[in-house]
């Protein structure tokens, strides 16, 4: 679930075409879990943090490939 959320977020800021949105994304990802791993007395792991940043750029990758996919078979 974490990384369809992920992805789905990345596809989101990748549509917004702002440097400043995606970059924004891309850092407050690691704040969060960082605050999820500060904030519970149990111990967390990293794993999910891995998953949610491999699906945020996934989900740019994807965004990308059909910009460029339309653009050559002239949807847009």
């Amino acid at each position: 679930m974490i990384f369809l959320s992920t992805m789905a977020i990345g596809i989101a800021a990748g549509m917004t075409r702002s440097a400043f949105a995606i970059a924004l994304v891309a850092l407050l990802i690691p704040l969060v879990f960082v605050m999820a791993l500060i904030l519970p007395p149990a111990p967390a792991s990293l794993l999910p943090l891995a998953t949610a940043v491999i699906g945020f750029n996934i989900g740019l990758v994807d965004l990308l490939l059909v910009l460029f996919a339309c653009r050559k078979a002239h949807v847009l």
